[in-house]
Order: structure tokens, then sequence, then C-alpha cells
């Protein structure tokens, strides 16, 4: 795996797990908070599909 793509990977798991963090504390999401954080998941499976066809490639 790239150094940027473990960049890319830590940014969105950060992310994600911010807003996970608040949930847990207690603190209900805003709409638009949940589906920003759906929306940092889907980019994460992305991101790791195309990881793993670009390893099938090599």
């Amino acid at each position: 795996m790239s150094k940027e793509t473990k960049i890319i990977l830590d940014e969105l798991n950060f992310s994600i797990g911010r807003i996970t963090e608040r949930e847990i504390k207690g603190k209900r999401l805003k709409e638009s908070e949940y589906w920003y954080r759906q929306g940092l998941k889907t980019a994460r499976d992305i991101v790791l599909k195309v990881e793993n066809l670009n390893k099938g490639k090599s």
C-alpha cells in the first residue's frame, strides 16, 4: 500500500471516528452529519477496493 493511500485511509478513519465518538458520548447527530459519515465510509470502502484491484494487477 502506498504512503499516499495510507494517509488517505488514516484521514478517513480519523474523521469517521470523530463523528462516531460524538455519537457515543450521547450527542445526537444532525442528519447531515450522519450522511457525511456514511459518505466517508463509502469513500474508505472505495479506496480499499481500488487498492485491492491494484494488488491483483501487480
